[in-house]
């Protein structure tokens, strides 16, 4: 990404759609998935489960997420383009650890392989 659109902070991994800036979005939870190569992310969470045929995870979830807004990402950008940056990263909660929607905490949909 060379880079900054105005409006567009990045298209969906499925199909093809555009992310604006802070608007929620999804990843998948697995690892390899993640990678600052790869970075997938969705636009809904049917896109997500669209690459699980083709990725044959095992056990995964779409992690809902929200886009940043402009300035944070020029900013992330000018670091090398991480996101989110890694100090929030690490604050990821595990799956123990992820509340009911209802109750404020992040939005998990979990998909199981059985």
């Amino acid at each position: 990404m060379d880079t900054i659109h105005e409006s567009i902070w990045k298209k969906c991994s499925t199909c093809k759609k555009p992310i604006l800036y802070g608007v929620t979005y999804w990843h998948c939870s697995v690892s390899t998935c993640n990678r600052k190569r790869t970075a997938l992310v969705f636009c809904t969470v049917s896109c997500w489960d669209a690459h699980i045929g083709l990725l044959r995870h095992r056990d995964s979830w779409a992690v809902e997420e929200k886009a940043p807004s402009l300035a944070a990402w020029q900013e992330a950008f000018a670091k090398g383009g991480d996101w989110p940056p890694k100090a929030e990263r690490e604050k990821v909660a595990k799956v123990e650890d992820v509340k009911p929607s209802g109750l404020g905490g992040p939005k998990v949909i979990r998909r199981s392989s059985s």
